[in-house]
């Protein structure tokens, strides 16, 4: 039974100890102790009489990892060689081959060493990562598969006005659906009825509240948070905007990333030649010498030769730019990531949770009537907003302010809420908060010429503008917006110095951003996003994108390379390269140097690999090196690989001034075990 399924799409997502993985720890165990046991039966002098029945001990372990993990490695040779393509994996199997035909030569002659345990030591290298591989791509698309309209279902209003229970895949264009208070909208369509708040940060990002009446455009996946409405289908309920990002996201995880393509380009040319070298190898040596001899050297050629340059030594130097990023709090999920974040020129920012807070913040309370102190009207605003649970309720919170007793709740759809508050000297207060235009009808007289010359000021930069009334009569005016995260200023500033260009594409009104003193454009759709990534890729630029909702995924995919933030959605987060935990700005910045000084480093490493092995080769042909010292050579020359990588981190720690004995958060750490 193979330990490595090919069928991954189909795959659910995997929970617990999967057979997958019990059988690459068996074989594991297997293979390391086998490892451990050959060297020391190898080494011993003289002929032993417990070496005869060693070998057949040897010869049925490696019978038994080959048996729970050789077909993954078949199949895929197999696959690729019916496509007329050499991969990676055939000279992974080059060297099973080899070591096998050897080791049953020495096992049936009676004479040399055998080394069977090479054989269980490649496969296991082979399946383990691609069972990493498999782990990756099936936790992308059962994340995917939870926007499917094949697993959700909605109410259909009928001919007859009755409502049916479908899935959502079922409704049709101009189809009636009907949506509960709190529940999600299911289609793309427009308002038929009803007047409601709804919240669209999954699709536009845009964290504040949108109030929707008749005739208004709503998206799938948004949610309906203060009444009902009846939305007709403007399109198929398997063809939402939703859709068409998760359909992005899925086309680009099935694609292979750089570091195979460029390991299977290597092989299409290098497999040829070690394959021809070896035979011609085993040919000029069995007729020179004897076939044993022939058969030992042309072992020297394949595993001096052996891919562990790519297969080894690339991952774990890559591995150490990866702690480095760790400790910036900057999780690697793809292995290709580092090398496309060192060719990065432009770095294209969402805004809302990844510039700024998504909590809303109150920028300014200013009094109307002198009946009320400021800290009053806060806490009576937040015992009305806690009490109903409305979303404005952050705004209002300060865990130093006092809440009292509310009740009689009523929520004003697409307006705010009100509800009667037990005031300190058990008063009864009739309190409502709201739109101010829609609370007070249009009615503005109460506000003094500089109170209406203060609102037009905040309106005009984007910020949200609520109405405080007790017993009928306007209280004060909150000023509801958005705050930037305290790196902010240094990150950019850091970006900048690097040389590269930094723009935002935003779901939120062009107005709200003007403040940030960056190029940017707002009010863009899921698609008009990904579309502006994709002008600036046919323009020759290398973009970043950063960002942290669903309605940022597809942007994210066309990317030449992603970051999520922790905090944003799974989707997001599962079609990223990298997940960025602390929201500090300044790790962005870290992250890119660390990487270009990585990406050099490696280059110089993998050159000196092949060029070592070739001059390896080179000598293994000639019969002037044993099978033992040809595995000795190749474990060399990835030691020396992982030491020129390692050393990066130190010079890179003084010319970046990060600090070398980094903490990352515990979030960090903890999705780093999970990856793993």
């Amino acid at each position: 039974m193979s330990c490595c399924s090919d069928n991954l799409s189909s795959s659910p997502k995997p929970t617990g100890l999967s057979w997958d993985l019990v059988c690459l720890v068996i074989a594991g165990f297997i293979a390391g102790n086998s490892t451990v046991a050959a060297l020391v039966i190898n080494l011993a002098e003289g002929e032993t009489d417990y070496r005869g029945p060693f070998h057949t001990g040897l010869l049925i372990a490696t019978a038994a990892v080959f048996l729970l993990l050789a077909p993954q490695l078949l199949r895929s040779v197999v696959f690729n060689l019916k496509r007329r393509r050499l991969s990676v994996d055939f000279l992974f199997l080059l060297g099973c081959i080899g070591a096998l035909a050897v080791s049953l030569h020495a096992y049936f002659t009676q004479t040399g060493a055998v080394y069977f345990e090479v054989v269980s030591i490649l496969l296991f290298v082979y399946c383990l990562g691609s069972w990493v591989k498999g782990i990756t791509q099936r936790k992308t698309w059962a994340n995917l598969d939870a926007w499917s309209p094949s697993k959700h279902r909605c109410y259909r209003v009928t001919a007859d006005g009755s409502v049916e229970s479908v899935l959502v895949g079922d409704v049709r264009t101009g189809d009636l659906v009907q949506v509960a208070t709190g529940a999600m909208i299911p289609v793309d369509g427009t308002v038929e009825q009803g007047t409601a708040f709804v919240r669209e940060a999954t699709v536009t990002g845009e964290p504040h509240l949108r109030a929707v009446s008749s005739g208004d455009r709503v998206f799938g996946s948004s949610v309906s948070i203060d009444s009902t409405l009846q939305i007709k289908a403007t399109s198929d309920g398997d063809q939402r905007l939703i859709d068409q990002v998760s359909q992005t996201v899925a086309l680009a995880s099935r694609s292979p990333s750089h570091w195979e393509s460029q390991a299977d380009w290597v092989a299409s040319y290098f497999t040829p030649f070690v394959a021809t070298t070896a035979l011609v190898t085993l040919l000029f040596w069995s007729n020179v010498s004897d076939f044993g001899f022939g058969l030992l050297t042309a072992l020297s050629v394949l595993l001096v030769a052996c891919p562990c340059a790519f297969g080894f030594a690339t991952p774990v130097s890559i591995w150490v730019a990866i702690s480095r990023l760790l400790s910036l709090s900057i999780v690697i999920q793809k292995n290709n990531s580092i090398e496309k974040l060192a060719a990065v020129d432009t770095v294209v920012f969402d805004k809302t949770g990844t510039l700024t807070k998504i909590e809303p913040t109150l920028v300014e309370l200013i009094l109307v009537s002198d009946r009320w102190s400021e800290t009053q009207i806060r806490q009576l605003a937040a015992s009305v907003e806690a009490a109903t649970q409305h979303p404005l309720a952050a705004a209002f919170e300060n865990r130093q302010d006092k809440l009292f007793m509310a009740t009689d709740f009523e929520l004003l759809p697409a307006v705010g809420a009100r509800a009667s508050v037990m005031f300190e000297d058990r008063q009864k207060l009739a309190v409502e908060i709201g739109n101010l235009d829609r609370l007070l009808g249009g009615n503005l007289q109460e506000l003094s010429a500089q109170n209406r010359q203060q609102l037009a000021s905040h309106s005009e930069h984007g910020n949200h503008v609520i109405a405080i009334r007790i017993d009928q009569h306007l209280a004060a005016v909150a000023i509801i917006g958005e705050e930037t995260i305290e790196t902010f200023e240094s990150g950019i500033e850091q970006l900048k110095q690097l040389g590269l260009d930094v723009l935002i594409l935003s779901g939120d009104q062009g107005h709200r951003l003007q403040r940030l003193g960056i190029e940017a454009t707002g009010g863009l759709t899921p698609e008009e996003k990904q579309s502006r990534v994709e002008t600036l890729r046919a323009n020759g630029q290398n973009v970043l994108f950063v960002g942290d909702g669903v309605n940022d995924a597809g942007a994210m995919a066309i990317a030449n390379v992603s970051i999520a933030a922790a905090s944003g959605a799974p989707l997001a987060i599962d079609s990223a390269d990298l997940v960025w935990h602390d929201a500090n700005l300044n790790n962005i910045a870290g992250a890119i140097k660390v990487s270009r000084r990585g990406v050099g480093r490696l280059r110089r490493a993998l050159l000196f690999a092949i060029t070592y092995n070739t001059i390896g080769m080179t000598v293994a042909a000639l019969g002037w090196l044993h099978p033992v010292l040809a595995v000795v050579l190749m474990m060399l020359s990835s030691v020396t690989v992982v030491l020129h990588a390692a050393d990066q981190s130190w010079e890179e720690a003084i010319e970046s001034k990060i600090p070398l004995a980094g903490s990352p958060t515990k979030a960090a750490e903890s999705e780093l075990v999970q990856l793993g």
